[in-house]
């Protein structure tokens, strides 16, 4: 790995202190950052690559706690599946989701879904992502495919296979196997961008055994799992039903919540009784607010942030624009309680980086710009109309910037794109396989084709 010298720059660096470092350098060394302060103090590094960052804002490399990456596959599809005058979430999960897309997903599906993503994710400024990898029917394998997208495009990232209960025992079997061998092999290698977690659907479509063998997995192999939780109302009546609980105290009392447990959604939590039940376990929460919103979802992580939980931001595969997504978190929250103060900018700003490292517990090693930490690095144009310097960058960062003002990214010390550019892949190429396997699916759903 080269040594990076990136100097000249203004330094939002998302540390405890909060600094913000006027033309300051970040030297990198075998991936990792090795010195960061004003350009007076780092010293010229013989036979180093240098960015000059002048008149550009260096961030932290953000994170998406959530993600379905192979989704980009089906994004803008010529049938929603919402024409049904009786449409509910649930509803169209299983007249449309699952039985039209998920089912018929394939590995090529995912390998070219998964690369077009993460290109739209790099260019956000997202560095490190997080995949629940969907598609029981591409089994075994899947997560071969999008592990191989990751390594080709250099994204780092938090792998898992949505294990489900849905279809049969035997499928359910396969898909925490899937996990347990992505694990294992990843632990196996010298590559250590990418990481495996346990992936599940949700509580209504696992049995309360599946669940727990989930759990007791996930605590033999010392890993981490993640699963859907609460994005629609029907979670409520349907584990009220079966169990006589709601679903956040079903989880609590089978044993299943830990401090190693990821919570996508969790939309439509009890907001008096869940909050110290999350504290109580340490469990993290993924906050989709953008993906949220468009189906209608009025997420609140208010409360949960207000008891100490820690929330971080995804993206959910089918948005991408992370500053979209940050302004969307303030928004909704903003609007529903008619404060203009909630959410500040610093707030969003480290949901998106030291909060989401947190919650992949990955908080020693991403999430902020400090000596030590991997060189995950994104560079910002300044397109401000204002001068832009300590006092108002990261409001800047949250209220302005657009992903088109993503300048370079480098992960682990690896410059992925430059002045707008990818120079590890073929954009165009890439882009294009992901177009043939859309038509693919177009074709086998009989939708209009091109």
């Amino acid at each position: 790995m080269e040594k990076l010298l990136v100097k000249n720059g203004l330094i939002v660096t998302m540390n405890p202190d909060n600094e913000v470092i006027r033309d300051g350098s970040i030297y990198v060394e075998d991936n990792i950052i090795k010195e960061i302060g004003p350009d007076s103090e780092i010293s010229n590094k013989p036979g180093v690559k240098e960015i000059d960052a002048h008149g550009k804002t260096i961030i932290p490399g953000m994170i998406s706690c959530h993600n379905h990456l192979y989704s980009a596959v089906v994004r803008s599809i010529p049938y929603s599946g919402f024409e049904s005058p009786d449409f509910s979430f649930v509803s169209w999960m299983d007249r449309f989701w699952l039985p039209l897309l998920e089912d018929k997903v394939d590995q090529e599906v995912m390998y070219a879904g998964t690369r077009a993503n993460v290109l739209d994710h790099l260019r956000s400024g997202i560095t490190t992502t997080t995949d629940t990898a969907e598609g029981s029917y591409a089994l075994p394998g899947a997560l071969d495919a999008v592990d191989d997208a990751c390594m080709e495009t250099g994204i780092r990232a938090v792998l898992s296979f949505e294990t489900t209960g849905r279809i049969s025992e035997e499928n359910a079997a396969m898909g925490l196997q899937e996990n347990v061998n992505f694990i294992k092999k990843t632990r196996n290698r010298d590559y250590d961008r990418i990481m495996g977690r346990i992936g599940v659907h949700t509580t209504y479509t696992c049995s309360t055994d599946l669940l727990q063998e989930v759990k007791k997995t996930a605590d033999e192999l010392n890993a981490g799992y993640m699963m859907h939780h609460l994005d629609d109302r029907y979670h409520h009546f349907d584990t009220c039903r079966r169990f006589g609980k709601r679903p956040t105290r079903y989880l609590a009392d089978i044993g299943f919540l830990s401090p190693n447990l990821i919570l996508f959604h969790c939309s439509y939590i009890d907001q008096w009784a869940d909050p110290p039940i999350f504290k109580e376990y340490d469990v993290k929460v993924a906050h989709n607010s953008e993906s949220n919103a468009i189906f209608s979802f009025w997420p609140d992580m208010l409360h949960l942030i207000r008891e100490g939980v820690t929330v971080g931001l995804g993206t959910d595969g089918q948005t991408f624009n992370y500053f979209e997504v940050m302004r969307t978190a303030q928004m909704i929250h903003r609007i529903k309680y008619e404060n203009p103060e909630l959410m500040k900018d610093e707030q969003v700003l480290r949901m998106a980086t030291t909060e989401a490292a947190k919650v992949l517990q990955l908080e020693d090693s991403i999430g902020s710009l400090e000596v030590g930490k991997k060189a995950d690095i994104v560079l910002l144009r300044d397109r401000s109309s204002v001068p832009v310097f300590e006092v108002n960058a990261i409001n800047y960062i949250v209220n302005t910037c657009e992903r088109t003002d993503v300048d370079t990214v480098i992960v682990d010390g690896e410059i992925l794109m430059d002045k707008g550019e990818f120079i590890k892949v073929d954009e165009k190429e890439i882009y294009a396989k992901s177009k043939e396997q859309a038509l693919k699916l177009w074709e086998i759903n009989n939708w209009p084709l091109p």
